[in-house]
Formats: structure tokens, C-alpha cells, sequence
């Protein structure tokens, strides 16, 4: 009840300022992580977030600021071609939401007239006006988005989603032209279809766990190469979480390739499998030296010198030299976690 009702009050306030009850030259007063419902939730719908700061210089437009912005600076830039139009670039966005972070803290109006001082010293006229104008159209895509959103209220159900998301890029294309909707939330809304598909992959109930593995995996070949780090990030994070979970109930080989399959796709699980054959020789390599170690430390017809000669002998026989420096932080591990 309290974030519809801060969505609200939200509202009122971008509509007063979209009918220009502030004269726009008054002087200013500045992650685990989501489950697969939460992102794909349009979460534009928060309070934007501050990002970490940026090493750019401050300008005197920015006048006074409200406390938790200090220490920051301007995330994003705002920049103008040769023959002074606007460039058209993401950072445009996060410029914005920059400013429009301290909505709480201050009156919306004043938040939004210092966006504007600001887009004036930045920029020359011509790109200046272009940026005041995407902001109209930010703010007023903020103020539906709202709306938009108690409409549709946050469901588990795959077609709800899908119709939440769909009725998202229909409000951005509806205010923004093609270029700006791109550019703005071109990779926020690939990101959502693909979570939103591999949901919907997952609780197939067509496809077994090979089948949903390489559905997934069509299904990531089509994601931008620059969501493709970030999504098997969050793909990892989760998989972490659901390994352990799996491991605390009992299960067997079986079910964790399975467990992988549907989260990550047939082809990091293989990976997986790799790496887990190879860590499983590893260690019994390192298993086998240590026994053949602790024989050689308790041999009686050994002296000091004979023994670290054997053992010095016994890790060049078995181990590269790359693998010696592996083997030194393997023994100092087994020495720590035996206390």
C-alpha cells in the first residue's frame, strides 16, 4: 500500500510539473539481486537510482543540492554534434534520472528546473532545446508509466507479464520516435524478453530438461553482445543459489545437470561438467601426493634432508610447474580448514 501510494503522490507531482507550475527558469535548491518476476517489471517505476560517481567536472548549474548527493557528479554527459544538434545516446537518460534521483528529497519541480539550467549550460541552443524537449517527453512517459503500472500490477503469470511488457514499449513508442525508444530502452527491453522467454521455457511443461536446455540456448545466441555478460551473470548468481539448495536436499549427479540445463542451457552445463571432471582429477592428484607425502615424512630410514630431497622429487614427477604453485595454495588450504 505504501509504494502505491508513493506512486501516486509521484504522479501529481510530474503533472504539475508537465503544466508548468514552476516558471523552467527559476533558480534551483541532486545488485542477489531481483527474481525473474521483479525484472521484468519495467522497474522504471522506482525512484531512479544514483549511480556511482562519474570523474567529470561540476558546473555552477547545478546549484545547491540535497545532502545525498554529496560526494557525486553528474552520471552521464550531454553532448552536441559540429553543427550543434543533439546526440542521441543513452547517456542522455542517465543524465536525467541523475537529477530526477532527488524526488523525495526536494520538490519534483525544483529537481526538474535544474535539470533544465543545466541542459542550457551544457549544450548549445539548437541541441539545448532538442534535450528540454526529450525531457517533456521523458517526464510525461514517467507520469503514464505510473499509471501503466497499477493497471497492471506485478503477476506471476507468464501472459500477464507479457502483456505488462507489451503495454510498456507501446506507451515508449507512443511518446518517444524510434530512434529515442531504441536508444533509451532498446537493451532494457531485449533484457526483459529474455528473461521473460526463459521463464516461460522453464515451466514448459512440453520440454524435458535437454529440451529446455536448448531452448535456452537458442534462445541466449540471440541475446545483443552487450547483454551477454551481464544475463549470464545473473544466470551464475541464481544457479549458485539453486546448487546449494540442491546439495543441502540430497541430490545426485542427475539432478544437478538437470538444475543446470534449465537455468543456464546444455551448453554451460557441458562446460560445467568439464570443469567439474577436471577439478575431481585435480584433487585426486592432489589426494594421491599427500598420501605419498605423509609416507615419506613418517619414513624412519629418512633424515631431514633425504625427505624434503623425495618430497621436493615427488611434486616435480607429478606436477608442472604451473601446477606446483597450484598445489603449494591447495596444501596451505587443506592445513586451514584442518585447523
Amino acid at each position: 500500500m505504501k509504494f502505491i501510494a508513493a506512486l501516486f503522490v509521484l504522479t501529481l507531482l510530474i503533472g504539475i510539473v508537465m503544466n508548468g507550475s514552476a516558471p523552467p527558469d527559476s533558480e534551483p535548491a541532486q545488485t542477489q539481486s531481483r527474481t525473474e518476476n521483479d525484472r521484468i517489471n519495467t522497474s522504471e517505476t522506482r525512484l531512479p537510482e544514483r549511480s556511482a560517481p562519474i570523474s567529470r567536472p561540476r558546473t555552477a548549474a547545478l546549484g545547491r543540492l540535497p545532502g545525498s548527493f554529496a560526494g557525486t557528479q553528474v552520471d552521464g554527459r550531454l553532448r552536441a554534434d559540429a553543427a550543434g544538434k543533439l546526440i542521441i545516446d543513452a547517456e542522455i537518460r542517465r543524465v536525467f534520472d541523475y537529477f530526477l534521483a532527488s524526488i523525495g528529497e526536494e520538490p519534483l519541480e525544483t529537481s526538474v528546473n535544474r535539470l533544465r539550467r543545466y541542459i542550457g549550460v551544457q549544450l548549445p541552443a539548437p541541441a539545448a532545446g532538442h534535450a528540454t524537449q526529450l525531457l517533456s517527453q521523458y517526464l510525461d512517459y514517467k507520469r503514464q508509466l505510473l499509471m501503466l503500472e497499477q493497471q497492471h500490477m506485478q503477476q506471476a503469470d507468464i501472459d500477464a507479464m507479457r502483456n505488462r511488457l507489451h503495454a510498456v514499449q507501446q506507451l515508449r513508442a507512443g511518446i518517444f520516435d524510434n530512434r529515442v525508444h531504441q536508444t533509451f530502452f532498446g537493451l532494457d527491453e531485449a533484457a526483459d524478453r529474455f528473461m521473460l522467454e526463459r521463464l516461460a521455457i522453464r515451466h514448459d511443461p512440453s520440454l524435458d530438461a535437454s529440451g529446455k536446455g536448448a531452448a535456452l540456448d537458442r534462445l541466449r545466441n540471440n541475446l545483443p553482445a552487450e547483454l551477454q555478460d551481464p544475463m549470464a551473470a545473473q544466470m551464475q548468481v541464481q544457479l549458485r543459489e539453486q546448487t546449494r539448495a540442491l546439495a543441502a536436499s540430497g541430490g545426485n549427479p542427475t539432478d544437478l545437470r538437470q538444475l543446470r540445463q534449465q537455468l543456464v542451457g546444455n551448453a554451460a552445463a557441458a562446460r560445467l561438467e568439464q570443469l567439474d571432471a577436471k577439478r575431481q582429477a585435480w584433487q585426486a592428484r592432489v589426494t594421491a601426493y599427500r598420501e605419498e607425502k605423509l609416507r615419506i615424512e613418517r619414513s624412519r630410514g629418512l633424515g631431514q634432508a633425504d625427505k624434503r630431497a623425495a618430497i621436493s622429487r615427488l611434486a616435480t614427477e607429478r606436477f608442472t610447474e604451473h601446477e606446483r604453485q597450484r598445489l603449494q595454495a591447495a596444501e596451505q588450504l587443506v592445513a586451514a580448514e584442518r585447523g
